[in-house]
């Protein structure tokens, strides 16, 4: 108690140095309490209120991942929103604002709406779309946004249209079920898809729409003969990679693999290390992983799918089991925490954390570059 009374006060104190109260906001994320003292919450949302930005980015970081709920849950969303609605601030900074609001956000205004359909794009960085995608998969969507939505997913890379399709799983309107179809079967990642990441999206808007989905499905499904003979024609269509140039695809926004996977000391953790890939797998291995991850998985990057009380699906990594909650990694950049009394069911998923259908998105000469570089690091 004596503790959490003193984080308190640097963090209300105006005239302590920015130091300390860095300090402090760091001394609140790593805390790690199931209940957040809410003198803490007021001292955080106190910080954000200040003309001053200096401490904003660490402060929204830490309240994304703090759980936030009851009375201050509203103090905390309209002062992130207020955040995000700060055409002055970074990008990164007003995105992972709205991604910290808790419970996602409720009123999607036609500004926040157009700044995060811009951020979409495939040219922004890829930490700056998946968040965007996170943000819009919490929100509460008017229909309009909605079918707005359907025509962003025909375009939509293979890293953010997962998330993109969740925020479909409440509608129960059959015309949007209807353009939600029409553009998945037109999206340029539809090889990323997997039945049973769509059928929960639609599962809500009849049983018109429901037959309508049948013909996507199928486009879908894809047997183990016919992957092969994909990967046969792409080996064989691939011309010679370049080491320099598949660096520059590893690393850029396209494939995004420096998101995920580390090289060296750099990189993320969510895949595994490649710093020595090119030592255990041959040229066709690497081609598989790409072109189609689930199809098996590195031991301890098993992904798992979590069933909850509500009707929802999670599939992710584990990051963290412990007796009161689980968390799943489920992006490069995504952890979703989820209490144990909502688990309906934990059973070992099918669905690689790794999107399917980069081949789509690359060149086959950016895709023989990649696969270059990969070979060569040993």
């Amino acid at each position: 108690p004596e503790i959490q009374v003193v984080i308190a006060a640097v963090l209300r104190d105006h005239s302590a140095p920015l130091a300390t109260q860095g300090v402090a906001i760091r001394a609140v994320g790593r805390a790690g309490l199931k209940d957040v003292p809410p003198a803490w919450v007021d001292g955080l949302v106190e910080i954000l209120g200040r003309d001053d930005s200096t401490l904003a980015a660490e402060t929204v970081s830490t309240l994304r991942a703090m759980s936030i709920k009851g009375d201050k849950a509203g103090d905390v969303s309209t002062r992130l929103q207020i955040i995000a609605s700060r055409k002055d601030l970074p990008v990164a900074l007003r995105i992972e604002a709205l991604a910290a609001v808790p419970g996602g956000v409720a009123n999607v205004t036609p500004l926040i709406f157009a700044f995060l359909r811009d951020e979409l794009k495939p040219d922004r960085p890829v930490t700056s779309r998946i968040l965007a995608a996170e943000v819009i998969a919490r929100a509460r969507l008017s229909k309009e946004q909605l079918v707005e939505l359907t025509e962003i997913l025909a375009t939509a890379g293979p890293l953010e249209i997962d998330r993109l399709l969740t925020a479909f799983e409440s509608s129960i309107d059959p015309d949007v079920g209807f353009r939600l179809i029409a553009a998945l079967k037109r999206s340029s990642s539809i090889s990323s898809l997997r039945v049973e990441m769509i059928r929960p999206r639609i599962e809500k808007q009849g049983p018109a729409v429901r037959q309508e989905a049948e013909s996507l499905y199928r486009t879908i499904n894809v047997d183990a003969s016919r992957q092969k003979v994909r990967l046969d024609e792409l080996a064989a269509s691939l011309p010679v990679g370049e080491i320099r140039r598949g660096q520059v695809v590893f690393n850029g926004t396209k494939a995004a693999c420096i998101t995920c996977h580390a090289l060296g000391y750099v990189g993320g953790k969510v895949g595994p290390d490649l710093s020595r890939i090119g030592q255990i797998r041959a040229e066709r291995d690497l081609l598989e992983a790409i072109v189609y991850p689930s199809a098996s998985f590195v031991r301890s990057f098993e992904p798992m799918l979590i069933a909850t009380k509500d009707g929802k699906s999670i599939n992710g990594l584990v990051r963290k089991d412990s007796p009161d909650e689980i968390v799943l990694a489920t992006g490069p950049i995504q952890e979703t925490r989820i209490a144990r009394d909502s688990i309906e069911e934990i059973r070992p998923g099918t669905v690689s954390v790794m999107p399917a259908g980069l081949d789509q998105q690359l060149t086959r000469q950016e895709l023989a570059d990649l696969i270059a570089f990969l070979k060569s690091r040993k």
